[in-house]
């Protein structure tokens, strides 16, 4: 085995053409209980940080193909959608962004979460303080006290998917607006908006 410095690269011992001698160290690196039965990628990354030989990488990519143990418990293969960024808010409260923070020290009360809501656009926050047992009807509530009432209903409404901002608080909001939220057994066709003009 010999040395191979790079000007570029931090040295790493050159593996010579042994078939052998590579399959101890693909072992020791993917197969071994320190190893972990990575997968591909981080497999080769482990390796060519301290070795290196010729076609490394599909010599890898077959080992860790030939795996049985990886193959029953890799992670499935999951595209993920892209992300994408929210509209920009172009007027004041236009847009509103709602969370929760819990474990706060109690108040007097024994609350320790705030429902925090933020203008988008002017960045302005109401905060309400609530119990860790919140409900989605009582988080309707403070949105229409806080927020509808000073600044009228936004076009936006950005939470995350916290069980709170799930259906029930959609009911309640609707409710108390009295207005009513209709949902179509079948798609809607296109001509029924032309229908109503």
């Amino acid at each position: 085995m010999t040395y191979a410095i790079d000007t570029f690269d931090t040295p790493r011992v050159v593996i010579p053409a042994n078939d052998d001698f590579r399959a101890r160290l693909v072992h020791e690196y993917h197969d071994a209980p320190a190893g972990g039965h990575l997968g591909r990628e981080k497999t080769f990354a482990a390796l060519s940080r301290d070795f290196f030989w010729s076609r490394m990488y599909k010599w890898i990519r077959k080992w860790v193909r030939s795996c049985e143990i990886y193959q029953r418990v890799k992670p499935a293969a999951s595209k993920q959608a892209p992300l994408r960024p929210l509209p920009i808010a172009t007027s004041a409260w236009q847009s509103v962004s709602m969370d929760f923070i819990f474990g706060l020290p109690r108040d007097a009360e024994g609350r320790t979460g705030v429902l925090v809501f933020v203008d988008r656009f002017s960045k302005m926050v109401h905060l309400a303080p609530v119990a860790a047992e919140v409900t989605a009807d009582a988080s309707a509530e403070l949105f229409l006290d806080l927020v509808f009432r000073h600044h009228d209903l936004p076009e936006s409404i950005v939470s995350d998917r916290d069980p709170r901002f799930t259906s029930a608080f959609w009911t309640r909001l609707f409710a108390l607006l009295g207005t009513a939220c209709l949902c179509p057994r079948r798609p809607i066709q296109r001509r029924m908006g032309k229908r109503s003009v």
